[in-house]
């Protein structure tokens, strides 16, 4: 996708949160065998599962994506296994005890009939019993009433890696008719550059998630409120989804 080789070079800074590392870790070491991440970015959970020996492969659709990815692998000294592709077309020759979409990946699917094909190519690349895992967004009454233009609704007052501060504003403007969720995101350095990026992606009830994987034929299909497995309810908007094939 071509914002994120707009964002790649400020990614980590945007999208830097580890609070859901630990639990992505447990379940690699569960599925005891191999894990493929779909949208892999720049590694912000690919690398910590590289180093904890996980045998993982990764897909992203951004190249410069990729690139950071394997240049923060080449300072820690891993071999990263990763191919540009796209989640609903990519074909891989080997198949995976866990599937994972991290921090809302599939919501950049604009419709059922996408959804429904990438549901369908996980199937196929995950074995007998393997397990699939989707986080998604489960947007509030107070988003789905944002429409009309941009309304800004947080600042983050953050620090780099190397201790400088930074602000990042997130706006959002939301197209009841589409469903279509677009957020303007405003990236202020310390040194006076501020960075406008703008992307999109697609709010879909929590019960057509359900039903989908349903009718294509994952089993043992459950819904849990963040990362601690918490029973799920309409209040959560941090939702994981996990099936089994």
């Amino acid at each position: 996708m071509k914002i994120y080789d707009e964002m790649s070079e400020y990614y980590d800074l945007i999208y830097g949160d580890m609070t859901d590392a630990d639990f992505y870790l447990r379940e690699a070491a569960n599925a005891r065998g191999s894990v493929l991440e779909i949208g892999c970015g720049t590694g912000r959970i690919m690398l910590k599962l590289l180093e904890a020996g996980i045998d993982i492969a990764g897909i992203d659709a951004s190249e410069k994506m990729l690139d950071i990815l394997r240049e923060k692998a080449e300072k820690k000294g891993l071999n990263p296994d990763v191919y540009r592709s796209d989640m609903l077309d990519f074909s891989l020759d080997k198949k995976f005890r866990l599937i994972i979409l991290p921090y809302r990946t599939f919501l950049h699917l604009k419709n059922a009939e996408e959804r429904k094909k990438a549901l369908l190519n996980f199937k196929k690349h995950l074995e007998k019993g393997g397990r699939l895992i989707l986080h998604l967004y489960n947007p509030s009454e107070d988003d789905l009433q944002m429409t009309g233009e941009f309304h800004h609704f947080e600042t983050e007052k953050l620090l780099s890696s190397d201790g400088t501060a930074y602000n990042l504003d997130w706006h959002l403007f939301y197209e009841p008719s589409k469903r279509l969720a677009y957020y303007k995101i405003i990236l202020s350095l310390s040194n006076g550059k501020s960075i406008e990026y703008n992307m999109e992606i697609h709010f879909t009830p929590m019960k057509e998630i359900g039903e989908l994987l349903r009718e294509t034929g994952y089993s043992n299909v459950r819904s849990y409120c963040g990362f601690d497995y918490s029973p799920y309810h309409e209040d959560c908007r941090e939702v994981l989804w996990i099936a089994e094939n």
